[in-house]
């Protein structure tokens, strides 16, 4: 095998194992904010996850290093920071509200937005693919609530209140995604990412109450300590994927997030029927689940195919040539 064809089966391996890993995160938080506040469990995910990263970039002596960033690049860490710490805060906020399958399928608005984030501040095109893609999300969501959307009538409702707070927790991952391509030519992604992680637990840390650790039952504790590391094996994950493989092929992996999430969740279903925290979804919600899954993938997929599309394009250009 080719060093070529190792390096696709491995960058494919890893971006599955952050989906499955982003896929279970719901099913855990959900289970462990019953003996913690989001804040609390947010603030162990972010300190315990700057302490493992600050080592391990203070042993490779790549710790960055923000006098030589200039302001505007100090401006957009902020910014970017701000955003990643309130999308960890909400998605897990919403769990409160609603359970793991429903937060996990309103999470791939991030697909849209960073599409219209793209279109609005990089001036990249909304191809036919994307528009694809855009239009079976939609659908899939329409499908997906086919069965609450009476609930979304009015705020009093738990549903629409959850659903309202994933929105916010999309769309301000969407402005540190932005951002971060910004920052990429200042810093790497593992500095980028401790910088967050360090910005982020200071801000929650008046409002955390860290004694509740001991308070926690032995599951719980497990809970915890696997949220705190899915950041960190997640994310470690991710980014060597992208060493490995192109960014668009990643993304379409990690869109396999809500099925791991649904999966998860009918197992224990299976095992425990009792299950209180679960959808219980209807076969038409899972089919707007797929098609969410297809159309992120779609989405993410369009920049490979678009090049495919170009190099057929310019080969039949040279066929075309050499016949004359």
């Amino acid at each position: 095998m080719s060093e070529s064809n190792q390096h696709h089966i491995r960058g494919f391996f890893l971006s599955l194992i952050t989906a499955a890993l982003w896929g279970m995160l719901p099913v855990a938080l959900k289970e462990l904010l019953a003996g913690m506040d989001a804040w609390t469990v947010v603030w162990y995910r972010f300190l315990v996850a700057a302490i493992v990263l600050f080592v391990w970039l203070f042993a490779r002596k790549e710790l960055p290093n923000l006098m030589l960033a200039s302001s505007r690049t100090h401006w957009f860490l902020f910014f970017a920071a701000a955003g990643l710490c309130i999308n960890y805060f909400t998605f897990a906020d919403s769990l409160n509200y609603v359970n793991g399958e429903t937060s996990e399928a309103v999470i791939q608005l991030t697909t849209l937005f960073l599409i219209l984030g793209g279109v609005i501040f990089y001036k990249e095109p909304f191809v036919g693919i994307q528009k694809i893609g855009t239009l079976l999300i939609i659908v899939g969501l329409l499908l997906f609530f086919h069965d609450r959307m009476a609930e979304f009538t009015s705020f009093e409702n738990s549903q629409t209140v959850g659903v309202f707070i994933v929105v916010i927790s999309a769309f301000a991952w969407t402005i540190y995604a932005l951002l971060q391509k910004q920052l990429l030519g200042s810093f790497s992604s593992p500095q980028i990412l401790l910088l967050m992680y360090l910005f982020s637990a200071l801000v929650l840390a008046p409002f955390v109450v860290p004694s509740t650790l001991f308070a926690l039952t032995r599951i719980e504790l497990l809970l915890l300590l696997f949220c705190c590391v899915n950041t960190l094996v997640a994310y470690g994950c991710f980014a060597e994927a992208l060493k490995l493989w192109d960014a668009s092929k990643v993304s379409a992996v990690l869109a396999l997030a809500p099925l791991f999430t649904i999966g998860t969740l009918k197992i224990i279903v299976y095992f425990n029927p009792d299950y209180a925290f679960s959808d219980r979804l209807t076969w038409i919600s899972i089919v707007g689940a797929l098609l969410l899954v297809v159309g992120s993938i779609l989405t993410a997929l369009m920049p490979v195919l678009t090049q495919k599309s170009k190099a057929t394009s310019r080969d039949s250009g040279v066929t075309a040539n050499k016949s004359y």
